[in-house]
């Protein structure tokens, strides 16, 4: 089921957003002894992961992993690793247990198996996948056009993470060497929360609603589906 919440202004976004995210946390705690939470890179999430820092939950029993993963070293303020760090992981959150998706290989293929192992660690399903969405209907680093996309988005795949080749997306800019999780990994969650901003992202999900799901335009393979719940938030 798709469900769509339209904010008023961004500041009630982030707040809907953390407040959702608490309640379903703390909703899977009562009944499990730990919870996974998969969240994304980007500008957009920084502010709701700093409220959501400060949310009164069982943190400890939290365990936190990217989305996806520039395959730079996680000290650079450009690593998906470094804004979860510094923008999730503190206040009350600091207890939260992280899940890398970087490891210490130079590439991204060479990488890949131990980010395999690792995830393993992970309670599933997870109580919430949060995803921010691209101007090209991308989520993760599933972009369109990439070698990979089509096994990415392979919803028969038992495949949780995998390496992406961005080479020629206008839109990954110059890190190009990235691992994400595969939309079956993205989907083991008991719900998708995907927040975008501005008119034009939300004439992006209507038009992946409505058109035939396409790899050409990945997040209309997402809202396709019909296994995990996928709530939009938007505000402009």
């Amino acid at each position: 089921m798709i469900t769509e919440v339209l904010c008023t202004d961004r500041e009630q976004l982030v707040s809907r957003i953390a407040d959702r995210c608490e309640e379903k946390l703390n909703h899977i705690l009562e009944n499990n002894s730990e919870a996974g939470l998969i969240v994304p890179g980007g500008t957009t999430p920084a502010p709701a992961f700093e409220l959501l820092s400060r949310k009164n939950i069982d943190w400890q029993n939290i365990f936190v992993t990217p989305s996806d993963e520039r395959w730079i070293e996680t000290t650079d303020e450009n690593s998906n690793q470094y804004l979860i760090n510094n923008s999730l992981l503190i206040n009350n959150a600091s207890s939260a247990h992280l899940i890398p998706l970087k490891n210490s290989h130079l590439n991204v293929k060479d990488g890949q198996a131990e980010t395999e192992n690792a995830l393993s660690q992970l309670p599933l399903p997870n109580a919430v996948t949060m995803l921010g969405m691209g101007p090209d209907g991308h989520f993760a680093s599933l972009f369109p056009n990439t070698p990979q996309i089509n096994e990415a988005l392979d919803l028969s795949s038992a495949v949780k993470s995998i390496p992406i080749d961005a080479s020629g997306c206008p839109v990954a800019g110059e890190y190009t060497e990235r691992l994400s999780l595969t939309l079956t990994a993205l989907l083991n969650s008991q719900l998708v929360m995907l927040f975008i901003t501005g008119q034009d992202k939300l004439n992006i999900i209507r038009k992946a609603i409505e058109i035939k799901p396409s790899v050409e335009l990945p997040v209309s393979i997402l809202l396709s589906q019909t296994n995990t719940d996928v709530e939009i938030y938007w505000a402009e």
